[in-house]
């Protein structure tokens, strides 16, 4: 089911707190279209997203952070923590409050210093209850409180405030804060099977909902306020959840935003979030968490995701899969070159790991002497044709004796489609006095990664490839390097492809000087001997695996 992204948007001014009753939340929508919080540490994750989202807040909800590591805690502390994480998500999401951990990289000091820019009255205190001290109070323990004042042996506050000595850090940023204070003590989780094992009962809310208002100063009640003036509107939060990201999710849930849950983060790789961001189209998404990668990297992947074009892999992935190649001539009947690559395809099916994807290479020539729109326009039916078709296209450059990337740039209107890459041939340089003939420098092919790179993500494209035909990996000078190039980009694969050339032997000897010491994380490619046999499946190396294959 799609998310249905209702409630402050990005184009909207936020509410003025001065102009909003003192006993209410507001909250501000992400300036940018795109929002990372990124931080790995839970209690950091929780103070950020409570910083980001809420202007003010006249409750707040918090917990101190357990540990959530594996084997970290034997099996009665993780219970707790994990009763304390749920039974505080669910308490911030029903007052419509944010939610604050105390430990890791935030102290104490540093959620009263949060409590106090939100202008918080009360802080719902919750933590496990003791072993021994018999049913929790009220709603999960809610209804005792107590003023900051409550404690009788001080210790001090970074500031110089007085704090009690016996309290837990969550009551000390209560305290030093000055705000009164709500007890909610949770026992373990429930047993399994229960939707949001931990979340507080209707009764127990409605309890906690009392006490919080009671202790207010206005006795103002802490319900959700009217959605149309101070929640979030058409705001999507990307979660990938894991243990101790309750307390953020739960903020950005409390303040009026749709979440939805993106398997190890991993947007390209999730055809159904994909779909779900493509449908939501928000004024705002937030990602949650560090498996989102960079804010750079986030954002082209939503903006990739509301495009909502999938590569022929069906996700927003080239890997895994293996791509097998066929020639094509812009001439050519369309229809015919997309049956051709099909069958060459098939013929390779089962082999490796992923679909097979048909791919058509079309030759795309040199650009001397050729106004790019006419360059374009003979290639657009071939290209068409095979995404039409859901194959994958190369458009296939020569080098010439211009610079690289002076070929490729003008095939631009043709690479700002999913799923086109472009192939290269170095060994068809004229000498340019520098270098000799069928030479390049590795900085050339860098700047045509850099460049497609920039159109995959300034367009919102899903990522794509740039391919190097070889016969000797001296082709290109300081080839080595691409190493580095492939580290720094998430866009654009890179393949160095032995090309085909002479018999079996020879064939063979090409694969093994261009496929050794191939730089990390650049894929290679295989062609085979001229005349391919029937059963040229069977002649594919393993080792490595080619990401391109070339058909008969």
């Amino acid at each position: 089911m799609a998310a249905l992204v209702v409630g402050c948007g990005a184009d909207d001014p936020p509410p003025d707190p001065a102009e909003v009753p003192a006993g209410q939340a507001v909250v501000s929508a992400p300036t940018a279209h795109t929002l990372l919080l990124g931080a790995a540490d839970p209690a950091e994750l929780a103070l950020t997203t409570s910083q980001q989202i809420f202007e003010r807040s006249p409750v707040a909800v918090v917990a101190e952070a357990h540990d959530v590591d594996d084997g970290a805690a034997d099996d009665g502390a993780a219970d707790d923590g994990a009763a304390v994480r749920a039974a505080q998500a669910s308490a911030a999401e029903a007052l419509g409050a944010p939610a604050l951990l105390v430990g890791g990289a935030v102290s104490a000091q540093g959620v009263a210093d949060e409590l106090g820019r939100l202008g918080a009255q009360v802080a719902v205190v919750v933590s496990a209850e003791p072993p021994g001290a018999g049913a929790p109070l009220g709603a999960g323990g809610a209804g005792e409180s107590g003023g900051p004042d409550d404690a009788t042996d001080d210790t001090w506050s970074d500031e110089g405030t007085a704090v009690g000595a016996e309290l837990s850090e969550a009551e000390q940023a209560a305290a030093t804060a000055d705000v009164d204070v709500v007890h909610l003590r949770v026992s373990g989780l429930p047993d399994a099977g229960e939707d949001e094992p931990g979340a507080l009962s209707a009764a127990e809310v409605a309890s906690l909902q009392d006490d919080v208002g009671a202790a207010l100063a206005d006795g103002a009640s802490p319900e959700p306020q009217d959605p149309a003036e101070v929640r979030l509107r058409e705001v999507l939060a990307l979660t990938d959840p894991q243990p101790g990201q309750e307390a953020a999710i739960a903020t950005l849930r409390a303040a009026g935003a749709v979440d939805h849950a993106v398997p190890g983060g991993d947007i390209a790789a999730s055809p159904e979030s994909i779909t779900e961001i493509d449908l939501a189209q928000a004024l705002a998404v937030v990602g949650v968490g560090p498996t989102f990668g960079g804010a750079a990297e986030f954002a082209w992947r939503v903006e990739a995701a509301e495009r909502g074009d999938l590569l022929p892999t069906g996700t927003q992935q080239l890997l895994p899969a293996r791509y097998v190649t066929t020639v094509a001539e812009p001439s050519e009947d369309p229809a015919a070159v997309t049956a051709r690559a099909a069958a060459a395809a098939e013929a390779y099916a089962g082999l490796g790991d992923g679909p097979v994807v048909p791919t058509v290479v079309v030759q795309a020539g040199a650009a001397a002497g050729r106004p790019a729109e006419e360059r374009v326009a003979e290639l657009e039916p071939v290209v068409d044709a095979a995404r039409d078709a859901g194959q994958y296209v190369l458009l296939d450059v020569a080098a010439g004796d211009s610079a690289l990337l002076e070929e490729v740039e003008p095939l631009e209107e043709l690479l700002s489609s999913p799923g086109v890459g472009v192939a290269l041939h170095p060994e068809d340089r004229v000498s340019d006095g520098v270098l000799p003939s069928q030479q390049v420098s590795v900085e050339e092919v860098q700047a045509v990664i850099a460049y497609i790179e920039g159109v995959v993500t300034n367009r919102g494209l899903p990522p794509t490839t740039v391919l190097v035909h070889q016969t000797r990996p001296e082709s290109v000078v300081d080839r080595e390097r691409l190493a580095d190039v492939a580290a720094g980009t998430e866009a654009v694969e890179i393949v160095l492809a032995a090309d085909r050339t002479g018999g079996p032997t020879t064939g063979e000897w090409v694969w093994n000087r261009v496929s050794d010491n191939v730089p990390d994380g650049v894929h290679t490619g295989w062609a085979g001997p001229t005349y391919l046999p029937a059963q040229g499946a069977d002649l594919v190396p393993t080792d490595p695996a080619p990401l391109f294959v070339a058909g008969p």
